[in-house]
């Protein structure tokens, strides 16, 4: 499947766009992030799936500010896709309810290199300490406090 297309075209990519200028929306996507996160069978692409969700969280708390807006609104979509329960194929079902997901993941990760590396880049220069803490901090935020993110 050209995932490319489906979300630049269909409604995934207005989706991202949505919820990255409704900072309400957002935390209302981490709380369900933070659940999905417990599924069983995401081990294979949990870590990717927690690096996407730590680059969302430090783009609009302000911390990470080298991100290419269409990129970053594109992968806020793919991250509502997971997490949606209404998807191509649905969660419910077991294990393949997870495996569109899964491809979803290694889709945005694959497709947004790039913008992820400049991210990876962008941490390798913070200490230890404030990595680990990021990583804890993804379900504590309050997103009433940002901002909505100024799409022009």
């Amino acid at each position: 499947m050209d995932y490319t297309k489906y979300f630049k075209k269909g409604g995934w990519a207005a989706a991202g766009r949505y919820y990255a200028t409704h900072p309400g929306k957002l935390k209302e996507l981490f709380k369900s992030v933070k659940k999905y996160a417990s599924k069983e069978g995401l081990q294979s692409v949990k870590e990717e799936f927690l690096f996407i969700c730590q680059y969302i969280r430090d783009v609009f708390t302000g911390k990470y500010k080298g991100y290419n807006v269409l990129n970053l609104t594109v992968i806020v979509g793919a991250l509502v896709y997971v997490v949606t329960p209404v998807d191509a194929l649905p969660d419910w079902i077991p294990v393949a309810g997870l495996i569109d997901d899964t491809a979803i993941l290694l889709w945005a990760t694959h497709e947004f290199a790039d913008e992820l590396d400049r991210y990876r880049f962008f941490l390798s220069r913070r200490s230890r300490e404030e990595e680990e803490a990021a990583v804890e901090e993804i379900e504590d935020i309050e997103f009433e406090e940002i901002p909505p993110l100024q799409i022009g």
